[in-house]
């Protein structure tokens, strides 16, 4: 039940979240939490989490996730990292092989009591290669403190992505 009140909202959240961009047929999120110290808190987790990481600290990085978080994710054979035990080893292997987040930009967060999301886009050099992708972050506030329940990444593949959608 509760995972199905998380797709819900994720699910209402960015089906409202976006206004069109007129020419490219990409979706321009402007949703915002209207509960300003929320939306400070959701933006403050993006960039602990992406500080931690290029510190190299990968238990810093997975203490911004529940215990039984879900990190999803096309790099893991998987699909599916469980646990923080499992998501701090996953990021550490990201940090032994010196990647680095070049920015995270948060694209809309929405909030709803003790549940919030967030869209964001990053910007990465992994070795010489530049590489950009998409993050949906879940967050549950537990305790007083807004911690990441649930977390999808998303690259997209230039040479077999969708180039253009009509939306007319």
């Amino acid at each position: 039940m509760k995972a199905l009140f998380i797709l819900l909202v994720i699910s209402v959240g960015l089906s409202s979240a976006s206004a069109q961009d007129q020419g490219s047929g990409e979706k321009k999120v402007s949703r915002t939490c209207v509960i300003a110290a929320t939306d400070r808190a959701i933006r403050q987790i993006a960039d602990d989490w992406k500080d931690a990481y290029n510190d190299g600290n990968a238990e810093k990085v997975a203490s911004l996730y529940t215990p039984d978080a879900y990190y999803l994710t096309q790099h893991f054979v998987t699909g599916i990292v469980h646990g923080h035990q499992a998501i701090r080893a996953y990021v550490q292997l990201g940090v032994d092989a010196k990647y680095h987040i070049d920015s995270i930009e948060i694209l809309a967060t929405d909030c709803a009591g003790d549940f919030a999301y967030a869209v964001s886009r990053y910007k990465a050099t992994n070795g010489d290669q530049k590489a950009m992708g998409v993050n949906l972050l879940v967050l549950r506030k537990l305790a007083g403190k807004w911690k990441i329940v649930g977390h999808e990444a998303a690259v997209p593949d230039p040479a077999t992505a969708v180039q253009h959608l009509n939306t007319e």
